[in-house]
């Protein structure tokens, strides 16, 4: 078999759904659920917006997620190396976050007992949503364009984990609060007088940053922090998420443009449900990653 290399990344990203048919990139779904009884793959049994439009009109439901299996993980690399491509990059959620990176492992082991001629190389991002998905990104550019032999992508790829980012806010603090992030009298203080946190992914664990009063301050915020942060927009991966906000979207997108330059290329997607669940509708985030 000739040397193909493909991706598989499961769906904490959410990269935009148009790359799948431009790239050789296979998702592996993650689970939620809103009972604890029936459980649904992420893009597969339920769309983005349905999970949304439920989590709104039923908020005392506060859907709870859990890790692609490792029957989903073989079941990914079993497909794509019947496609022809054996030497495969797998990317996934922070490791802090979720089992996905652990299952990962387990199956590339017992995969490679059958396919000796395969390698697979699995990375733990230490990130999730927005900086996932441009990390992702990054990598589909790298393997589509790059003359470099294998060893020099998967070590190049080392070198970029460290260089992303991952912010976001909230539209209120509910979710946050029943998935552990914040505590009640932090979550009531913060609605009382309308402070929004705004926070980051960092070494695989949420940090917030600051607290901002008001949803568009929370916004501008964003946004500065982003292009405060970006020293080479020409070589910068950007993408911007929300949870069926997209005005406010929109908005950002409008902003980041005034300060890095019209011409500047921004990926969108929604906010996948592994930040939803935790994050509630109006979650939104701006992600990027500079070689």
């Amino acid at each position: 078999m000739s040397n193909k290399i493909a991706q598989l990344v499961d769906s904490a990203g959410s990269i935009p759904r148009d790359w799948f048919n431009k790239f050789p990139i296979k998702e592996v779904p993650l689970y939620f659920t809103f009972d604890q009884v029936y459980y649904f793959r992420e893009n597969v049994d339920y769309s983005n917006i349905d999970f949304y439009s439920h989590m709104k009109e039923y908020p005392q439901q506060i859907p709870k997620t859990s890790a692609p299996n490792v029957y989903d993980w073989l079941n990914g690399y079993k497909e794509m190396y019947a496609k022809g491509f054996n030497k495969l990059i797998v990317t996934t959620i922070a490791s802090k976050l979720s089992a996905s990176y652990h299952n990962a492992f387990l199956a590339r082991d017992i995969f490679l007992e059958s396919a000796e001629d395969a390698e697979i190389e699995i990375y733990d991002l230490q990130t999730c949503a927005c900086g996932q998905a441009a990390l992702e990104i990054k990598i589909a550019r790298i393997i589509q364009s790059s003359q470099l032999p294998w060893k020099d992508i998967i070590n190049r790829i080392k070198t970029l984990i460290p260089k992303t980012v991952s912010l976001f806010t909230v539209q209120e603090l509910t979710y946050m609060m029943a998935g552990g992030r914040i505590g009640g009298a932090a979550k009531w203080l913060g609605n009382l007088i309308k402070l929004m946190p705004v926070c980051e992914f960092k070494d695989g664990v949420v940090h917030p940053i600051k607290a901002v009063r008001g949803r568009k301050k929370a916004l501008q915020y964003l946004v500065d922090t982003c292009a405060n942060r970006i020293k080479d927009v020409n070589n910068t991966v950007i993408v911007t998420q929300h949870a069926i906000c997209e005005d406010d979207e929109l908005f950002m997108i409008e902003s980041l443009q005034q300060k890095l330059g019209t011409g500047i290329q921004i990926f969108r997607s929604r906010v996948g449900t592994p930040v939803g669940a935790h994050s509630g509708p109006g979650a939104i985030g701006i992600g990027f990653v500079t070689d």
